[in-house]
C-alpha cells in the first residue's frame, strides 16, 4: 500500500509538471476568478450514504496552480460474536477524510477539464480520522463502552470533467481517488480480548457534482 502511495504522489506530480506549461499556449479565457462548490453523491468504499464534497479558487495565473479543499464522513457498523462465550462488541465507526488540494484547469474547444492532486496529514489539520464506538454485552445486556480514535496520512487525486454555459457558469462531474493505509479501528481499545483487532481498508473514490461560477 505504501508503494501504491508513493506511486500516486509521483504520478500527479509528474502529471501537473506537464500540464502546467501547457497552460501557458492555451487561448486567453476571460476568466478572473473562480468559485468551484461540489456534493459528494457517493464514496466507494463507504457502505452507505455520505456526506461531503470539495470546494476550490481558480485563478487565470500561469504555472500557478489552484487550491481546493476536499472532506468527506461515513458511518460503517460492524458486530462480532466470541465462539468461546455468549458476549459480543457492536462497532460503529466514523469516518472522516480531509485533503488540500492543488490543481490545474485544462481548456478544451467544448468541455472543462481540472486534474490534480492533494494531501491530508494531522499536522495541516487534515487526514483521516477514525472514532469507534465499542459497546460490549454480555447475556443481552450492555457490559461496558469506549471509544477508540486513529489517525493517518492520506494522498488524492483527482480529475473534474465541466460543461461551461454562458462563459460564466460551469456544471460539473468530479471523481477523488483516496489512498491509505489499512486503518486498525481498534488501536486503542481494551474491550476486544479474544475478539482480536479490527483493520479496515476505506480508501476509495469520492463522486461529486457541482458548479463553478466565474467572476
Amino acid at each position: 500500500m505504501l508503494n501504491k502511495t508513493k506511486n500516486l504522489r509521483k504520478l500527479c506530480l509528474l502529471g501537473c509538471l506537464i500540464i502546467g506549461p501547457l497552460l501557458l499556449t492555451a487561448p486567453a479565457n476571460a476568466q478572473f476568478i473562480g468559485i468551484n462548490v461540489d456534493y459528494a453523491i457517493a464514496y466507494s468504499a463507504a457502505p452507505g450514504s455520505v456526506t461531503g464534497g470539495s470546494v476550490g479558487i481558480s485563478h487565470p495565473a500561469p504555472f500557478f496552480p489552484n487550491i481546493g479543499y476536499s472532506t468527506v464522513s461515513f458511518n460503517d457498523k460492524e458486530d462480532k460474536t466470541d465462539s468461546e462465550s455468549s458476549s459480543s462488541v457492536s462497532l460503529t465507526t466514523e469516518t472522516t477524510i480531509k485533503t488540500i488540494n492543488l490543481f490545474y484547469n485544462v481548456p478544451f474547444p467544448v468541455v472543462s477539464i481540472a486534474i490534480g492532486f492533494g494531501f491530508g496529514s494531522d499536522n495541516l489539520y487534515t487526514g483521516v480520522e477514525t472514532i469507534t464506538t465499542i459497546v460490549e454485552t454480555y447475556g443481552g445486556a450492555v457490559r461496558d463502552e469506549e471509544t477508540s480514535k486513529f489517525k493517518t496520512d492520506v494522498t488524492e487525486a483527482f480529475m473534474r470533467i465541466g460543461l461551461p454555459f454562458w462563459s460564466i457558469i460551469e456544471f460539473h462531474l468530479g471523481y477523488h481517488a483516496m489512498s491509505f493505509t489499512s486503518i486498525n479501528i481498534t488501536k486503542n481499545a481494551t474491550l476486544l480480548g479474544t475478539y482480536g483487532n479490527v483493520k479496515k481498508s476505506y480508501s476509495g473514490g469520492m463522486t461529486t457534482i457541482g458548479v463553478q461560477v466565474a467572476f
